[in-house]
C-alpha cells in the first residue's frame, strides 16, 4: 500500500473518531449516563394507554376497569369523561410546578355505571445505574447543562420544590383502592423508566383519594355538636327578639327588663357591647396594637398555607428565600406582641382588685378560674366544630389530608387543650395548630396573677420575682440553643411548611412558656415603670417621644431582620450568634412596645393616637380572641378546597390576604356574639353575681 493511501486511511480513521466522539458528546447519553428520552415523554409512554389497575385488586376493582377500558375504546361519555379529567404529559417541572393537577370535578362527576375516583399519586424520581449525579453540580444551573441532570441529581437546601418529584392527579374507578393503583402504576413506569437507568418510586396515600361522595361519618359527636350549636343559637335569636321587643315597647313608655341570664345571649346586647367606645380610655391604644399585629398575623399565615398549595412555577416563591421580604422570613416571633399586651393588661387590670381591702391569696384563685373559664366556651366550641362538623362542610383533592386529619386530632387530644397542656404533647398530635398560643397565655395567667398579688402585698420582692423572670426566660432562650445547637429562630423552610414537626426549633423552643415569657414579663415590668413614672409625674417631650420612637424602632427592626442571613445556604453554623439572636428576638416587639407604651401613658403621641384609639380598631380589637382561634381553620379550609394549581403572585397573595381576612373576621365576629360575649357574661355571674 502507497503512502498515499496510508495517510487516507488514517485520516478516515481519525475524522471517523472525531465525528463518533462528537456525536456522543452531543447525544449526551454515552459519556454522562443521562437518558435520551425527556421526562415528560416517558411519562406519557407510562399513563397513554393507563386506564386503571389492572390484574389486581377485589373482583369489583378489575371488573369496573375492564368495563372503563372497554367502553373508553366505544368512546362512551362517561369513559371520556374519565379519562379526559388528567393529564399524561407533565409540563413546567424545571420550573417548580410541584402538581399536574387535570380536572377533579370532571373526574367525581361520573357516578354511572361507575363512579370516578380521583387520587394523587406521587412519583419520586431518581438514577438506577448508581451514578451520583450530584457530584459537580451547580447551585445555578446554566443554560448549557444537561435537563436530567436539575432532576437526577436534584440537591435538597430545603429551599427549593421538587425538581425529582412529579404529582399527578388521576381519575380511577372507586372501587380500585389507593394500593391497587400503586402496585399498577409502579409496574407501568417500571417498565417504561428502568430501560432508560430511571428509577420511579410510586407511592398513592389512601387519604389523597376521593369522589364527590361525603365518606366522613355521621357519628354521634357530629349530630350532639350540631344540635349543641343549633340550640344556642335558637336561644340567642329568641333573646334578639325579644330584646327588639322590649326597646319597642319602652319607646312607648312601658319599662320591662329582660332576665339577665336570658338576656345575655341577645346579639343586641353584645354587638352594643362591642363597638361600645370610650375615646377617654387610655387602655384603647391596645386594641389598636393587636388589630394590627393581627392583620399582619393573618397574612403571614395566608402566606405559610399558599405556598404547600399545588404551584405552577414555583420559581417565584423560591426566589423569596434570596430576593424577598426579610420580614416574611423573621416573623415567627409575630406573636409575642400579645404576650406583651396580655402582661401589660394583667398589671394594670389586677392591681386595683388586689389593692381592695380584705383581699387574700383567695383571689388569685378567683381570678385563674374567671379567666380560664372565660376562654373555654369559644374554645371549645372551636374545637368541637373542627372535630365533628368542618370535615362535612367541603370537599377536593386535598380536603381530607387536611381537615380529617385536623379533626382526628382534636377527637384524640381535646384534653391537651383544655387542660392547657397542647404546648407539651407532640407537634403532630396538637388539635387546633393555635391552641400552643393559648395553652401558653393559660400558664402565664396563674405566673403573672401570682407575681402581680405578691406585688401588691410584697411590692419590692414582687418587682425583683418579675426582673428574674424576665432574665430567666432570655437566658433560657440563650443556654437552650446554645448547647442544642440549635437555630436562634424557626426558619420557614419547606419541610417545616409540609409538616411543622420537622422542624426541631418549632417543636422544642417555639411552643413551651418558658421559652415565650419575655415579651409577658416585659408587660408587667411596663407596668410597673408607667406606674411609677406617673406617681412622679415625669413627662417626655414630644421630640424624644417621636425620636425615641423611631430610634428604637429602627435598631429592633434590625435586630429582627438579621435572621434573614440564616437561610443562606453555606452559612457557617454559629453557636453563639444563634444564641444571642435566639434571645434578642423575643426583645424586639417588646422593646418596641415597652417604649410606646411608657410614652403614650406619661405623654401621648398627639394626632398619631387615632390611628389606635378610633371607633373601628377598638372592636376589632375586642374580636382578637375569636379571630385567633378560627383563623388556622377558615385558612385551611379556603386553600383545602383548591382544585388547581396557581401560579404565584404578589397580586395573588395579597387577594388571598384580604378574602382570607373578611372570612376571618366574620367568622370571629359570629363566635363572639353567639358564644364568646354570652357565656363571659354568665361565668362573671355565676363566679361574681350581678
Amino acid at each position: 500500500m502507497s503512502c498515499a493511501s496510508l495517510l487516507v486511511c488514517a485520516g478516515v480513521v481519525f475524522f471517523s473518531h472525531v465525528f463518533e466522539v462528537t456525536s456522543i458528546d452531543i447525544d449526551g447519553s454515552a459519556n454522562n449516563g443521562f437518558p435520551k428520552i425527556w421526562i415528560s415523554k416517558l411519562f406519557y409512554e407510562a399513563l397513554v394507554d393507563f386506564n386503571g389497575p389492572r390484574d389486581v385488586g377485589s373482583t369489583a376493582c378489575r371488573q369496573q376497569t375492564q368495563m372503563y377500558a372497554k367502553h373508553l375504546e366505544n368512546d362512551s361519555l362517561w369513559a371520556v369523561q374519565m379519562s379526559d379529567s388528567w393529564s399524561r404529559y407533565p409540563n413546567g417541572v424545571l420550573a417548580g410546578t410541584t402538581h399536574q393537577m387535570g380536572v377533579y370535578d370532571e373526574c367525581v362527576s361520573v357516578h354511572q355505571p361507575v363512579r370516578g375516583k380521583y387520587c394523587i399519586p406521587s412519583v419520586k424520581l431518581g438514577p438506577s445505574n448508581g451514578i451520583d449525579f450530584k457530584i459537580g453540580k451547580p447551585d445555578q444551573p446554566q443554560s448549557t447543562d444537561h435537563a436530567w441532570r436539575e432532576i437526577l441529581g436534584f440537591v435538597d437546601h430545603d429551599k427549593q420544590l421538587y425538581r425529582n418529584i412529579i404529582k399527578f392527579g388521576i381519575c380511577i374507578p372507586d372501587s380500585c383502592t389507593a394500593a391497587d393503583l400503586q402496585i399498577t402504576l409502579q409496574n407501568e413506569f417500571d417498565k417504561h423508566f428502568l430501560p432508560h437507568q430511571v428509577k420511579a418510586e410510586v407511592q398513592v396515600d389512601s387519604i389523597l383519594c376521593s369522589t364527590d361522595k361525603d365518606e366522613y361519618p355521621y357519628d354521634t359527636g357530629y349530630y350532639l355538636t350540631s344540635s349543641l350549636v343549633g340550640f344556642i343559637f335558637l336561644v340567642c335569636c329568641s333573646s334578639t327578639v325579644c330584646h327588639l321587643i322590649l326597646i319597642i315597647r319602652g319607646n312607648n313608655g312601658k319599662k320591662i327588663e329582660m332576665p339577665e341570664t336570658f338576656g345575655s345571649f341577645s346579639l343586641i346586647r353584645n354587638f352594643r357591647d362591642l363597638i361600645k367606645y370610650n375615646r377617654n380610655n387610655d387602655l384603647n391604644i391596645f386594641n389598636g396594637l393587636k388589630v394590627f399585629t393581627m392583620i399582619l398575623v393573618l397574612f403571614c399565615h395566608i402566606f405559610l398555607y399558599f405556598i404547600i398549595n399545588p404551584i405552577k412555577g414555583g420559581i417565584y416563591m423560591e426566589k423569596l428565600y434570596e430576593d424577598g421580604s426579610d420580614f416574611l422570613l423573621t416573623a415567627m416571633n409575630l406573636i409575642d406582641p400579645f404576650f406583651y399586651i396580655a402582661g401589660y393588661l394583667m398589671y394594670v387590670m389586677l392591681i386595683p382588685q388586689f389593692n381592695k381591702p380584705g383581699t387574700n391569696w383567695y383571689q388569685i384563685i378567683m381570678v385563674i378560674a374567671y379567666k380560664y373559664l372565660k376562654v373555654l366556651p369559644s374554645y371549645v366550641i372551636v374545637m368541637l366544630m373542627t372535630a365533628f362538623v368542618i370535615p362535612h362542610l367541603g370537599n377536593g383533592p386535598f380536603w381530607a389530608s387536611r381537615i380529617w386529619i385536623e379533626a382526628d386530632k382534636c377527637k384524640n387530644y381535646w384534653w391537651a387543650n383544655v387542660l392547657a397542656v397542647s404546648n407539651y404533647i407532640p407537634v403532630e398530635n396538637q388539635c387546633l395548630i393555635s391552641g400552643w398560643y393559648v395553652s401558653c397565655l393559660l400558664q402565664f395567667l396563674v405566673i403573672g396573677t401570682t407575681v402581680v398579688y405578691i406585688c401588691v402585698k410584697h411590692r419590692r420582692i414582687g418587682i425583683y420575682l418579675i426582673v428574674t423572670l424576665f432574665i430567666t426566660s432570655l437566658a433560657i432562650s440563650f443556654l437552650t440553643t446554645y448547647f442544642n445547637q440549635a437555630y436562634g429562630m424557626v426558619r420557614i423552610m419547606y419541610s417545616f411548611l409540609q409538616n411543622p414537626s420537622n422542624s426541631s426549633e418549632f417543636s422544642h423552643y417555639y411552643r413551651p412558656f418558658y421559652h415565650r415569657g419575655t415579651p409577658f414579663y416585659a408587660g408587667l415590668l411596663a407596668g410597673i415603670v408607667v406606674e411609677e413614672l406617673k406617681k412622679r409625674k415625669i413627662k417626655l417631650s414630644m421630640t424624644v417621644v417621636y425620636a425615641g420612637t423611631v430610634v428604637v424602632c429602627t435598631v429592633c427592626f434590625w435586630v429582627q431582620l438579621y435572621g434573614a442571613v440564616f437561610y443562606e445556604t453555606y452559612r457557617p453554623y454559629n453557636a453563639m450568634e444563634q444564641s444571642l439572636y435566639a434571645a434578642f428576638s423575643h426583645c424586639t416587639w417588646a422593646v418596641i412596645l415597652f417604649w410606646i407604651t411608657v410614652c403614650h401613658f406619661t405623654t401621648g403621641y398627639g394626632p398619631l393616637e387615632k390611628l389606635l384609639n378610633n371607633r373601628l380598631t377598638v372592636p376589632l380589637g375586642r374580636l382578637s380572641y375569636t379571630v385567633y382561634l378560627v383563623n388556622i381553620i377558615v385558612i385551611i379550609m379556603i386553600e383545602s378546597k383548591q382544585r388547581t394549581t396557581v401560579t404565584p403572585s404578589s397580586s395573588t397573595l395579597i387577594d388571598g390576604w384580604i378574602f382570607g381576612s373578611f372570612r376571618t373576621y366574620f367568622m370571629g365576629a359570629l363566635l363572639y356574639l353567639i358564644i364568646d360575649a354570652p357565656f363571659g357574661l354568665l361565668i362573671k355571674q355565676l363566679l361574681y353575681g350581678k
